[in-house]
């Protein structure tokens, strides 16, 4: 099944981010698992033997799997082998196609205990970055008075509940986290270097606060649930301002049961 949400523009433009959310196993692997493991290489298959807890073992099979076979199948025409698709890694960790050099779609990967995200970029998308948190995770929100921006901090505290107030964190938290990884710099980004305005909708806006982040991308972004219990957000750089950017979500799981992705 598949939702979309929708930046709205003046311009007839159209781009598309794919996310794809699968269930995680937190103890044996499952059918998901064993569909994304025929996807890996010889060597991620020997890290993913190094996990020595099943969690982390299982999303990261399933991290790189969707991510080969999305890439493979989904961003190339005609398909290609999802197993011949070579990945490296940026300075700070982030993932992207080495080989073939064709293949230029952007990707992102994010995992929390019990679910993967992967979102595949259009070719127009020069950066992408996912995140996805458990609302059900155990959150210290006083986190916020030290790494997010004033404006956000004091939106974490207008919540009166602390059920609320969790989710607002995450909430925040999720639209950082995807813009770092966008960017490629993960956590040696300063999180009180930009600030969100909007958080409460599904298209949150950015203010950069510190000019050495301001690269002159156009920025959009996403908040939504994927599934329950869980928040994501998309962070997404594009050439044109006026692009119409949607989001298209589909489920893995389903996908994988029904044997559509062979």
């Amino acid at each position: 099944m598949k939702q979309l949400f929708t930046n709205h523009s003046r311009c007839p433009s159209k781009s598309v981010v794919r996310i794809w959310h699968a269930t995680s196993s937190s103890t044996e692997p499952g059918l998901v698992e064993a569909f994304c493991d025929a996807q890996l290489s010889g060597e991620e298959r020997q890290r993913a033997g190094h996990f020595r807890v099943a969690t982390s073992r299982n999303q990261h099979i399933i991290g790189r799997g969707m991510v080969r076979h999305l890439l493979g199948h989904f961003a190339c025409s005609p398909p290609i082998e999802p197993r011949s698709i070579e990945l490296s890694v940026l300075q700070h960790g982030k993932p992207f196609v080495k080989h073939p050099s064709t293949l230029t779609h952007s990707f992102n990967v994010s995992h929390t205990d019990g679910l993967v995200l992967c979102g595949i970029g259009s070719q127009d998308h020069h950066l992408l970055g996912v995140d996805v948190e458990r609302l059900e995770r155990r959150t210290d929100t006083e986190l916020a008075d030290r790494y997010f921006s004033p404006p956000e901090v004091e939106y974490v505290r207008s919540f009166a509940d602390g059920e609320s107030r969790r989710h607002a964190f995450l909430r925040v938290w999720t639209l950082k986290e995807a813009f770092i990884k966008a960017i490629g710099t993960g956590l040696h980004t300063p999180l009180a270097d930009f600030a969100f305005d909007d958080i409460d909708s599904s298209s949150p806006k950015i203010r950069i606060l510190n000019e050495e982040l301001d690269c002159g991308s156009n920025w959009q972004f996403f908040t939504f649930r994927p599934r329950e219990p869980f928040v994501a957000a998309v962070a997404v750089s594009i050439a044109d301002a006026d692009t119409e950017v949607s989001l298209e979500l589909q489920n893995f799981d389903s996908l994988v049961g029904s044997g559509s992705l062979d």
